[in-house]
């Protein structure tokens, strides 16, 4: 006889905590994506006001490799904590819907 794992159902706190760190979340993935864009266009701008000069140049594409790598390792990041969160959500319910007819 298998037994299949029960649903914890959390309560209103936990479940506002959760939302905050859903949030949190997302404002950590903008922050990773902000910085990346900004080194890209640094490193981008590099190559438009320092043309001839060959170690400014490298020092451009270095900016742009490691933009593109801080926006994977963020993106990763935020997929990674995602997946936990909306499993451990699955256990919320909207407070209203345990209500009973009458009950105010």
């Amino acid at each position: 006889m298998s037994e299949q794992p029960q649903q914890t159902i959390l309560n209103l706190q936990e479940c506002l905590a959760l939302e905050r760190t859903t949030l949190a979340n997302e404002r950590t993935f903008l922050s990773y994506s902000r910085t990346a864009i900004m080194i890209f266009i640094t490193g981008l701008s590099v190559f438009e006001f320092f043309q001839g000069m060959i170690v400014i140049y490298v020092m451009g594409w270095i900016a742009i490799v490691i933009s593109t790598i801080l926006f994977f390792v963020g993106l990763s990041k935020y997929m990674k904590r995602f997946g936990s969160l909306s499993h451990l959500k699955s256990g919320c319910l909207h407070p209203y819907l345990n209500k009973k007819k009458g009950n105010k």
